[in-house]
C-alpha cells in the first residue's frame, strides 16, 4: 500500500519549507502566483489529499504566543520563562514553550511548528549561531513576516523585526571599569565568545575599555557558559597568578564557579581577588561573599518583547542601559 503523501513530501520536492508549503495550500496571498503554481502542481502530481477539516483547525486562532529559549540548565532562562509566562497570562493568553538546547536544527523545528500550529506571536532568543539567513528561511513570505517576531535578550544582524536586548557592550564596559577603579591591572574575560550577540558584543566592550584606560589587553578565556567552566579556569589562572586578579565573567552562573575556585585555592576574594558577573541573577546576593555584577532587567526586556510581538508598528526602542551592582565581590586595591 502506497504511503500517504505529506506535506514534507512537497517541501522536499519544491525545496521549500514544510510551513511555506501548508500556507501556500492554504491560500495565503502573500507567497508569488509562481510559487503558489509549483506547490500545487507538485501536490497534484505527488498525489496529495488536501484535507479542509484538518486546515481550517490549523488556521483558527489558538490564542497562543510561542516562546522560544536556550538552556534551562541556565537559571537566567528560567527568569526569562517566568517573566514571559506572567506577561502572556496577564493578557489571556497561553504559552508554547520550545527549548532549543543552543541547537539551531531543534529552534527551526520549533518555528516550523508555532506556524503549523497558528500561534499569534513568537518571541524568540535565538540558539547559538543563528543567522538571518536561517529565520527568513523559515519565518518570512516574500516581504513579510508569517507570523508576528520579536528577538529578545539576544539579536541577529539583519532580521528584520523588532530586537529588545540590553547595550551589552555597555555591559561589559562596565564591568572592566569597576575592575580598573578597583586598582585592578591583570584581568581577565572568563566565558562567552562569539557565539551569540552577548557573548560578543559584552567582551568587546570589556576589551574597549581596558585599552582606552592604556592597559594591556585582557586575558581572554572563551568558554562553555557554567559553573564548572569558571571553576575549571579561575584554578587554572590562579595557579599561575599569585598577586591582584580580576576576573571579568560572561554571566554570573560563571562567576559563580570562578568564586568556588577562589574558595579552594584559598584566596580570599574582595581582598586581592575581585569577580564581577553580569546578569543578577537572584541567587548571587547570597553568594559569599555577594557577587558585584551587572543588572539585567528582563522583566522589563520580556515585557517590551511581548507588547512590540502583539502592538501592530510598534516602534523599535534603542537597547536598554544595564546597571552596576556593587557589592563585596570586588576589593579597593
Amino acid at each position: 500500500m502506497r504511503a500517504r503523501v505529506t506535506l514534507k513530501d512537497i517541501a522536499r520536492e519544491t525545496g521549500l519549507s514544510v510551513s511555506s508549503v501548508s500556507l501556500a495550500l492554504r491560500g495565503d496571498t502573500r507567497f508569488p502566483a509562481d510559487t503558489i503554481a509549483r506547490i500545487r502542481n507538485a501536490a497534484t502530481s505527488l498525489g496529495y489529499v488536501y484535507n479542509q477539516a484538518a486546515a481550517d483547525l490549523r488556521m483558527s486562532r489558538t490564542n497562543q504566543v510561542a516562546v522560544c529559549l536556550g538552556d534551562l540548565t541556565n537559571p537566567i532562562f528560567n527568569d526569562m520563562l517566568l517573566e514571559a509566562e506572567t506577561e502572556i497570562e496577564s493578557r489571556g493568553k497561553r504559552l508554547l514553550l520550545g527549548i532549543t538546547r543552543e541547537n539551531r536544527a531543534r529552534q527551526a523545528d520549533f518555528l516550523h511548528q508555532a506556524l503549523q500550529v497558528g500561534c499569534e506571536a513568537l518571541l524568540l532568543c535565538p540558539a547559538y549561531g543563528t543567522t538571518c539567513t536561517d529565520l527568513d528561511a523559515i519565518l518570512r513570505v516574500g516581504d513579510t513576516l508569517a507570523i508576528s517576531t520579536v528577538l529578545f535578550f539576544r539579536s541577529v544582524e539583519g532580521f528584520d523585526a523588532p530586537q529588545i536586548v540590553m547595550d551589552e557592550v555597555r555591559s561589559g564596559r562596565l564591568s572592566a571599569r569597576a575592575a580598573i577603579d578597583a586598582g585592578h591591572r591583570n584581568l581577565h574575560w572568563i566565558g562567552g565568545g562569539r557565539q551569540t550577540s552577548a557573548a560578543f558584543q559584552r567582551q568587546s566592550g570589556a576589551v574597549a575599555e581596558i585599552i582606552e584606560a592604556g592597559l594591556a589587553p585582557p586575558g581572554l578565556h572563551p568558554g562553555p557558559t557554567s559553573r564548572a567552566y569558571g571553576f575549571a579556569k579561575a584554578t587554572e589562572l590562579l595557579a599561575t597568578h599569585r598577586g591582584e586578579i580580576a576576573f571579568l565573567c560572561f554571566s554570573d552562573l560563571i562567576a559563580m564557579g570562578v568564586l568556588a575556585a577562589c574558595h579552594a585555592a584559598g584566596r580570599r576574594v574582595g581582598h586581592d581577588v575581585s569577580v564581577v558577573g553580569c546578569d543578577d541573577m537572584d541567587e548571587v546576593k547570597y553568594a559569599i561573599p555577594p557577587l558585584t555584577t551587572i543588572r539585567i532587567d528582563l522583566k522589563h526586556i520580556v515585557a517590551t518583547a511581548m507588547q512590540a510581538a502583539t502592538t501592530p508598528d510598534f516602534p523599535r526602542p534603542e537597547a536598554f542601559e544595564p546597571v552596576l551592582i556593587q557589592r563585596e565581590s570586588l576589593c579597593s586595591l
